[in-house]
Formats: C-alpha cells, sequence, structure tokens
C-alpha cells in the first residue's frame, strides 16, 4: 500500500463516492435514512458511520468495503 492509499480517510472516500454520483449530502443522507448534519460529520471525520452503515453505502454506490 503506498502513502496515497493511506491518507485515505473513510470520510475522504464517502464524500468522493457521493460527488462521483452527482448526490448532495441531503440526497444521501435520505437514502441511508440519517440526518444531513450525521453524513457531514462523516465525510469530515468527526464521527465514523458504525458498520452496518458502512456495507449499505458499499452496497448503494456498488463498491466492496476492502475499496
Amino acid at each position: 500500500m503506498n502513502q496515497e492509499q493511506t491518507d485515505i480517510t473513510t470520510g475522504k472516500q464517502i464524500r468522493h463516492l457521493r460527488t462521483q454520483s452527482g448526490m448532495t449530502q441531503e440526497e444521501l443522507a435520505g437514502e441511508l435514512n440519517v440526518t444531513r448534519q450525521a453524513l457531514s460529520n462523516w465525510e469530515r471525520d468527526v464521527n465514523e458511520p458504525d458498520l452496518n452503515m458502512l456495507k449499505k453505502i458499499c452496497f448503494l454506490f456498488g463498491v466492496n468495503m476492502d475499496d
């Protein structure tokens, strides 16, 4: 694993997936049934989503947890 890969946090990855799909925080939060503030906290690495929520995010964007 190179240095660039280790710098990618869960929050940065969520934000990247969301913006790549053209979704707003409000839209993704609605899909996941959480508040926009909760999603914002995840993207800013204030908090992290739990394992079940990570599974939902991966399913929604069609990615593996390993990615």
